[in-house]
């Protein structure tokens, strides 16, 4: 039997309620500039730019070895492709399309491939030649530098999110934040080799994704 009360609560419940603006765009791209600006004067000052970046923003020409400018464009388009799985997910309604994680997954499947092609034609120690040149330092600048850029993201934007799934969220704006200082480290490492990209490059962003997923299950509950 229905409350006589029920249609006069319905009606209180219903001026209380305050309709919210939708997540505006402007602070996400706040966020991913202030973390490629940081990333990139930090692992500029830091270290340095390599040869053919010094070449690149010197004197505007493009050296000859090619795979220094294919790297930091695979990552750049990893980041881009992060940051736009993040906007999708930040609202309870929002869900990763098959194109996302469609183009996700293919950049990982080439990564892998290439890996596995040069292994098998430069042999297994050629091939993860330079991973003990400083390798745990590049590890530790990408991971380190992703946690402080979720940091800044939480500060100017995710904070404001309230996503559906708060471990998947987590997890894409960890991974963001991480793709986003690989960006800044390829102006300097000149570890160009599959393996090394793999290991040294993309684990970080997925250790990072792992964290994001831990925390974010209390950083982004509503």
């Amino acid at each position: 039997m229905s409350n006589k009360k029920t249609p006069d609560l319905i009606e209180t419940l219903s001026q209380s309620v305050n309709p919210v603006a939708p997540l505006g765009r402007r602070g996400l791209w706040l966020w991913v500039g202030l973390s490629l600006l940081a990333g990139i004067t930090y692992v500029l000052t830091a270290y340095g730019a390599r040869p053919e970046m010094r070449l690149l923003f010197s004197e505007g020409r493009v050296a000859d070895n090619l795979s220094a400018y294919a790297k930091t464009t695979f990552f750049i388009g990893l980041a881009a492709l992060a940051v736009w799985q993040v906007q999708a997910t930040a609202r309870p309604e929002g869900r990763l399309t098959r194109v996302q994680t469609g183009l996700m997954g293919l950049g990982l499947i080439a990564l892998l491939t290439l890996t596995g092609i040069d292994m098998a034609v430069s042999g297994l120690s050629s091939a993860l030649t330079g991973l003990s040149d400083g390798a745990p330092g590049c590890f530790l600048t990408i991971l380190l530098g992703g946690m402080v850029g979720l940091g800044v993201g939480w500060a100017v934007w995710l904070r404001q999110a309230a996503p559906g799934n708060p471990a998947l969220f987590g997890a894409l704006s960890a991974f963001a934040a991480s793709a986003l200082m690989t960006v800044a480290y390829t102006l300097h490492c000149d570890h160009d080799a599959p393996a090394y990209l793999l290991l040294i490059y993309l684990a970080p962003n997925l250790v990072a994704a792992l964290i994001g997923s831990l925390i974010g299950r209390a950083l982004f509950r509503w």
